[in-house]
């Protein structure tokens, strides 16, 4: 995996910028796979955390919980440690593909667009280490691109692909639910940017009929606002990231009757 944590160490600049200028794709993922955490969890997991962006948004939603962060790349945990910190986060370094936290069991793991970099032959061993940390009832909780989205990026922007890149569909995570033990209770395509190119899915250990909580939550979690992020950024990390200004449009003043009047024919002059 060293060539995978080379390229992680290096992301930072990248997370930091889709942090505070917004990422449609973290962001939707974030906002729709919290509704899937079980309410009233003790212990969230967050796998391959990055930045710790994710975690810290979990840990404030779900204040009750223990959330804990893990990623490959020791530079971004050093990293999110330093930018978000809560009561109840807390971040660590943990090559997934090698080993797992050992002792507690989880109500809640959450994978943001991490299922498909674990190689097809590491699954097996993954699995089986997931199933010992996922709690009865507990839930699996994923985002991934889709085979379409990854068969375009073969084909037309190779430069988009990580290291490891797997497709991911229903029959993956059909057999990922069999080997925890758990069912498959919520699929869905998405449409981030284009339709089909990402999917969101919820595994549950031995889910229990007519159980008190529903498969997703009416309380949705509400993002950090922007402003805070750059705030965030420069007390934390000493960076100064220039926000966009929006841009304005002049509108061509219209007479009552939809002429263009005197003065929209002198601003054109002046214009020109």
């Amino acid at each position: 995996m060293k060539e995978s944590l080379d390229f992680y160490d290096k992301f930072d600049s990248k997370l930091i910028n889709d942090y505070t200028k917004g990422n449609r794709r973290i962001q939707s993922a974030i906002v729709n796979l919290a509704k899937y955490i079980p309410e009233g969890s003790k212990r969230v997991l967050d796998i391959g955390c990055g930045l710790g962006w994710s975690s810290y948004e979990f840990s404030k939603h779900f204040d009750k919980a223990q959330v804990t962060g893990i990623d490959l790349s020791p530079v971004l945990v050093e990293t999110a440690s330093k930018l978000f910190q809560n009561k109840n986060l807390n971040y660590s370094v943990f090559d997934v593909t090698q080993s797992l936290p050992e002792g507690d069991k989880y109500d809640a793991i959450i994978m943001i667009d991490v299922y498909e970099h674990i190689p097809v032959a590491n699954r097996s061993d993954f699995h089986n280490g997931l199933k010992n940390l996922l709690a009865e009832q507990g839930r699996l909780i994923l985002a991934c691109p889709s085979k379409y989205h990854q068969d375009y990026l073969r084909k037309h922007k190779p430069e988009g692909l990580q290291p490891v890149d797997e497709d991911v569909d229903f029959t993956t995570i059909s057999d990922v639910a069999k080997d925890l033990d758990g069912e498959v209770v919520f699929y869905e395509y998405q449409k981030i940017w284009d339709t089909f190119d990402y999917l969101y899915a919820v595994i549950e250990r031995t889910p229990i009929y007519s159980s008190d909580y529903g498969i997703a939550s009416k309380n949705p979690l509400t993002l950090e606002p922007k402003a805070s992020r750059y705030e965030r950024v420069k007390s934390k990390l000493g960076l100064e990231i220039e926000i966009p200004q929006p841009q304005t449009t002049l509108k061509t003043p219209q007479t009552s009757k939809g002429k263009t009047s005197i003065l929209a024919k002198i601003m054109r002059r002046l214009r020109s």
